[in-house]
């Protein structure tokens, strides 16, 4: 979950760079490209503290909040276009 300041600054981040791509991508191979992204990053953790189940709680988590977070911000946004 996204908890500190920072988290959502590397969120932006790398929003930032994703969108960089936007116009030569569709936005199904974008979602393939990240989810390439996420399984080299749980593959990176350090498997004497994180097990590959706590990682994929992890990712499983945020995967859910994140989409709320999308579902949110369109349902505040409709009727004002």
């Amino acid at each position: 979950m996204i908890t500190k300041p920072e988290h959502e600054t590397a969120y932006q981040d790398i929003a930032k760079l994703v969108g960089k791509h936007a116009d030569k991508l569709t936005a199904l191979e974008l979602l393939a490209v990240a989810a390439n992204f996420v399984g080299k990053l749980v593959a990176m953790q350090d498997q004497r503290s994180v097990t590959p189940k706590m990682a994929m709680t992890i990712v499983e988590k945020n995967m859910l909040l994140g989409n709320q977070q999308v579902i949110a911000m369109i349902n505040e946004t409709k009727g004002n276009a």
